[in-house]
């Protein structure tokens, strides 16, 4: 079975992996209460509160709702530098042929370190520390296929590497 794809990285897909990767741990947890505590202060202390202690309640609840995501979204925009490089992914039963920049090369299933689903995008991390990030506009219908694949792959890896 072989899948190819071929996209441009752009600061969205960046953005994305980093805000489920801070949403999915402890500083996601961290955010969610304070969002919950922001709100639920609004609510209840509103109308007796004074004009400084207001904007000081939609200031905090905007730091976890907008000035944090911005700021993500700026961080990922400048690890790309305003290059947004074109991609080409290839998978395979022999591994993953990447070529990026006329480079090219290729993956064994032993570097796949793991492969993660989210809601819109698929996210294959690799042993050197390296990651690729497919968005759903990308993959299209053969997203579920895809990551049965990846994870079929990378259980015959560590199959593999028990026989060793």
């Amino acid at each position: 079975m072989n899948f190819n794809y071929k996209y441009r990285v752009k600061t969205s897909d960046l953005w994305q992996a980093s805000m489920y990767y801070a949403y999915s741990s402890f500083m996601g947890v961290v955010n969610i209460v304070c969002i919950v505590s922001s709100i639920v202060l609004i609510i209840s202390r509103w109308s007796e509160a004074s004009d400084l202690f207001r904007t000081v309640m939609i200031l905090f609840l905007l730091t976890f709702t907008v000035i944090q995501p911005l700021f993500i979204w700026l961080r990922a925009g400048a690890s790309l530098g305003g290059v947004y490089p074109e991609l080409e992914l290839a998978f395979s039963q022999a591994g993953i042929t990447i070529i990026s920049d006329g480079r090219k090369q290729h993956k064994q299933w032993k570097s796949v370190r793991a492969a993660v689903k989210k809601p819109t995008i698929l996210l294959i991390y690799m042993e050197d520390g390296n990651g690729y990030i497919l968005r759903n506009s990308v993959l299209k219908e053969t997203r579920d296929e895809l990551y049965a694949f990846l994870l079929d792959m990378i259980g015959n890896k560590e199959k593999n590497a028990d026989k060793e």
